[in-house]
């Protein structure tokens, strides 16, 4: 059974991004600000999503078996960086 990637790769970038945010809070420019703070946390997720789109990764297919790796490896990243 094929799988498009758009989902499994959406749920990946959530986790990685939030997992990333937790394991280095320093990350964050705007520190005073929390509009401009959640501003950058979207970005930082809008862009990789944004790209994988131009680029034509989210319509490749794939295995079902991949696509929920994919969406465990990013539940596991953003669970580990707690």
């Amino acid at each position: 059974m094929k799988w498009k990637l758009r989902i499994p790769m959406m749920l990946f970038i959530f986790g990685l991004v939030s997992g990333i945010y937790q394991y280095n809070p320093n990350i964050i420019i705007f520190k005073e600000s929390y509009i401009l703070n959640s501003l950058q946390y979207l970005a930082s997720i809008g862009i990789p999503i944004y790209l994988c789109e131009k680029t034509g990764l989210n319509e490749k297919r794939v295995h079902f078996s991949i696509g929920i790796i994919l969406i465990i490896l990013g539940l596991l990243i953003d669970y580990s960086t707690m």
